[in-house]
């Protein structure tokens, strides 16, 4: 990593960019009018946008609510991955944290890859959704405590 990313709140006018994204991410992509609601209307949502020379090369909506940080919806672009953008842009998050007691999220019980990298940060599986995605995956519950060190 040279040049230091810019972490931003989203706009309307990122939602292009983000929803191409999101076509190649997930194969349950988040619908332009979700995003349109957690940058417009949910006081809960945090949504952000990692940019790189000025473009987009990550993002991600969380939640803050109940003294939960919630990681809703989290993405590298794919030729930014394997860089170390998506640690940043989590350590980015994580820090953002304020009262909260706790960081949620739900992660696919095939991604390892991501499951490593919350691990990493303290993450630890404390629940299991059954058939969560539209494909029948589950996800994992993970959850990190501010208040235990790691």
């Amino acid at each position: 990593m040279s040049a230091v990313p810019n972490i931003r709140r989203m706009k309307i006018d990122d939602l292009d960019r983000i929803m191409g994204l999101e076509a190649e991410l997930f194969t349950d992509p988040w619908s332009r009018q979700s995003y349109l609601f957690e940058i417009c209307t949910n006081r809960f949502s945090l949504p952000v946008v990692m940019e790189l020379n000025k473009a987009i090369i990550g993002y991600a909506v969380v939640w803050r609510l109940y003294g939960e940080f919630h990681l809703a919806t989290f993405g590298i672009a794919p030729d930014h991955q394997g860089n170390g953008w998506g640690r940043y842009l989590l350590e980015k998050l994580l820090g953002m944290a304020d009262v909260e007691k706790r960081a949620i999220l739900e992660v696919r019980r095939s991604n390892h890859k991501a499951k490593s990298l919350y691990e990493s940060f303290g993450f630890r599986e404390i629940a299991l959704r059954m058939k969560y995605y539209k494909n029948g995956e589950d996800a994992l519950v993970m959850e990190k405590r501010f208040d235990q060190q790691t």
